[in-house]
């Protein structure tokens, strides 16, 4: 395995402007955490990328760039290889980010007042782009049924409104890593169908599946569906380069994908920065080596997590993980409030996750760790935990 060195490897990220390691060493003001939170990689871009970025640079001229061929044709291939799905080149519309796409489908498809769909516990972003959008956000909570989290689809039936306009998924679902079966997904579609709702999914999660679970792209679904549907989706998470800052949404309805292309364009977002495409054309075409190795060491990380935890801190009952990079951890067996836990983590154990209620209040009782970095520094920070488990437990 020639990529498991860049795996192992463990590279200080601090003073680089780092969102994960930088700004939370200032919100906390401590240089001697380990972070697990934010979530992206502690792993180097493959090989592919940086060599994309070095030939952009070398070239010494870093003026206006467009979407090139290339561009499209990464997308086209990636979900015909990995998702069996046919995506057409005109399908594809280019947004920066994936939570700028979703609060301009908001924008766009709704009027402030509607009420919006959105399953509990969700990944703040696409909750916010409702709220700060002054759309109502409908919660839907997902349920645990001992096994798995569930959608309730009777209690879903019973919030609809006359005011209901938009459905937002997130598929794989952050926080909890839950991949959504296709017998789901076609339920959702003939709900949005029955409901007149347009459904808008975050699919930036799709590439990151563990072998427990099969990832099925909203794409597959029937074509009346299809009518109703925002795909978003980038390889920022897979390949590790959310700061390049490039993302896309395949519309397959015209009329839809028009009105998401004029707003687009209202705001000024045409011309993408200078690594947008050659990252999109090197990753999606590629990389795929890389791509399954990290696969392959995240479910490593994953087994080595579990059986650490249920070792030293039988409190924590880690939830199943069917898809993304995370684990969502249940601490309820502990009974101690949150505040608690978290200046436990901080103050304590010196490790940073995402505390539960960060993704709304029925995250309560539960964390979330990246399981995206060297399984070294991960034993480093389960150490850490250790050493203050009893200061915790008392």
């Amino acid at each position: 395995m020639a990529n498991q060195i860049c795996f192992d490897e463990v590279i200080n990220r601090r003073n680089t402007n780092c969102a994960k390691w930088d700004t939370m060493d200032a919100i906390y003001g401590a240089k001697d955490l380990i972070h697990l939170g934010v979530a992206d990689l502690d792993f180097k871009t493959p090989a592919p990328i940086t060599e994309a970025f070095q030939a952009c640079l070398d070239h010494g001229v870093y003026g206006y760039t467009d979407l090139n061929e290339g561009f499209y044709k990464g997308i086209i291939r990636w979900f015909k290889d990995k998702n069996h799905a046919a995506v057409k080149k005109e399908e594809i519309v280019f947004c920066p980010r994936i939570s700028i796409s979703v609060s301009l489908a908001v924008e766009t498809f709704t009027n402030k007042g509607d009420d919006i769909i959105i399953h509990t516990p969700s990944y703040d972003s696409l909750y916010e782009a409702i709220v700060k959008n002054d759309r109502n956000p409908i919660a839907s909570p997902l349920v645990f049924d001992g096994e798995q989290y569930q959608i309730n689809f009777d209690e879903l039936e019973k919030s609809v409104t006359s005011k209901t306009k938009m459905y937002i998924l997130c598929s794989p679902f952050n926080p909890v890593g839950r991949v959504w079966k296709k017998e789901e997904l076609d339920k959702i579609g003939e709900f949005c169908e029955k409901h007149n709702l347009i459904l808008f999914v975050d699919e930036i999660h799709g590439d990151i599946v563990s072998p427990k679970a099969e990832f099925t792209t909203s794409l597959l679904l029937k074509e009346s569906v299809r009518e109703r549907l925002i795909v978003a989706s980038s390889l920022t998470k897979t390949f590790n380069i959310p700061g390049v800052i490039v993302s896309y949404l395949i519309v397959p309805n015209e009329t839809l994908r028009n009105k998401m292309k004029q707003d687009i364009d209202r705001l000024g977002m045409h011309n993408p920065n200078i690594f947008a495409a050659v990252a999109v054309e090197a990753g999606y075409c590629h990389c795929d080596d890389w791509y399954e190795e990290m696969l392959s060491y995240v479910n490593e990380n994953e087994a080595f997590t579990r059986e650490y935890f249920e070792k030293h801190f039988p409190e924590f009952e880690i939830m199943p993980r069917e898809g993304t990079y995370l684990l969502w951890v249940s601490y309820k067996k502990l009974g101690c409030e949150e505040e608690k836990l978290s200046n436990w983590f901080i103050k304590k154990a010196k490790v940073e996750v995402y505390m539960g209620t960060k993704f709304g209040i029925d995250g309560k009782g539960c964390f979330r760790i990246n399981l995206g970095s060297p399984k070294s520094l991960l034993k480093e920070a389960y150490e850490r935990m250790q050493k203050a488990y009893s200061q915790l437990t008392v």
